[in-house]
């Protein structure tokens, strides 16, 4: 399965929701559907679970039984087409059957809590907004990247969905897909918090760890890179330091080099996988890094001279 799937799995298994939070739910999944109208109710998807729970939600908020059809394809649908079944769904949401619905009716997502703690403050938002998602929202594997969109008939509905999401810090934006109205989520903390928001914690803590373990790869894979980086210009410079001293044997110039060079050139040819650091402290007695620097300055500039015939 897909992890939108996962994610709608996860919300249509959520249990013990009050009265007024599944009026908002209700309402949200209705709202967001394919069509809700006057003419017709319906809504399409390729979840079972999503389906399931449209004929649940209507049959325990309105009292009203609903069929699910599904496709050659695989696809489930609602179609809700009976005039006298339309008007009653309707009426539940103070509709009145000759309006077009293309606004969210805050009326229908009133807080009936006597307890108004902060944890069920705003709750029927919260659940209307779940209701929304089921219906017409997708969310991006976040092992791929981090995307999470409502794609919503009307934009007028669009923008009064992208204020709800702007009250609770949701940094959301709308644009047109192939004539579509799409409300878009990318910040993954925005996805996080929308998640714990409509009760996919589960989901949500999915999402935390998969950052912290991209975070943590990234995190090595800069240091492997750079100590790879750094082993491969010791053993550049190694290598160059190694031919140098042995084309002066080659040529015969190694012995007019002081004693001193010599004794370390010896050890830089003994020892090709060591540091600058690592030589000076083979030295006895030991010298500085910018010491050893030094010497194999000198020996290439011998080199160099010997080459240009400066040195006989």
């Amino acid at each position: 399965m897909s992890f939108s799937s996962d994610v709608k799995q996860e919300l249509t298994a959520i249990k013990d929701i009050p009265s007024c939070c599944l009026h908002a739910m209700t309402y949200g999944m209705l709202l967001f559907g394919r069509a809700f109208n006057s003419r017709n109710i319906s809504i399409m998807t390729e979840h079972e679970c999503v389906a399931q729970m449209y004929c649940s939600l209507i049959n325990k908020d309105i009292g009203v039984s609903v069929k699910i059809n599904q496709s050659s394809a695989g696809k489930y649908s609602i179609n809700i087409e009976n005039k006298e079944t339309i008007n009653k769904i309707l009426s539940s949401f103070s509709v009145n059957g000759n309006e077009s619905v293309t606004r969210i009716n805050r009326g229908n997502l009133l807080n009936e809590h006597e307890d108004d703690s902060l944890e069920i403050l705003n709750c029927c938002n919260s659940a209307f907004l779940r209701g929304a998602f089921l219906s017409c929202g997708t969310i991006t594997d976040p092992n791929k990247g981090y995307h999470l969109e409502f794609v919503v008939p009307f934009k007028i509905l669009s923008m009064d969905l992208m204020k709800i999401l702007t009250e609770y810090g949701i940094s959301a934006k709308h644009m047109l897909r192939r004539g579509v109205n799409v409300i878009y989520i990318k910040e993954s903390e925005s996805i996080e918090d929308l998640l714990n928001i409509i009760g996919a914690k589960l989901s949500a803590f999915e999402i935390m760890n998969i950052k912290i373990y991209k975070d943590i790869r990234n995190t090595v894979n800069r240091q492997t890179n750079f100590s790879f980086a750094n082993i491969s210009r010791t053993a550049g410079a190694a290598c160059k330091q190694i031919d140098e001293i042995e084309k002066l044997k080659e040529k015969g110039w190694f012995s007019r080099l002081d004693e001193d060079l010599q004794s370390f050139a010896e050890l830089r040819i003994e020892n090709p996988e060591a540091s600058l650091r690592e030589l000076g402290e083979m030295c006895d007695p030991p010298i500085s890094r910018s010491a050893v620097n030094h010497k194999l300055k000198k020996i290439s500039n011998f080199l160099q001279q010997c080459l240009a015939g400066n040195i006989e």
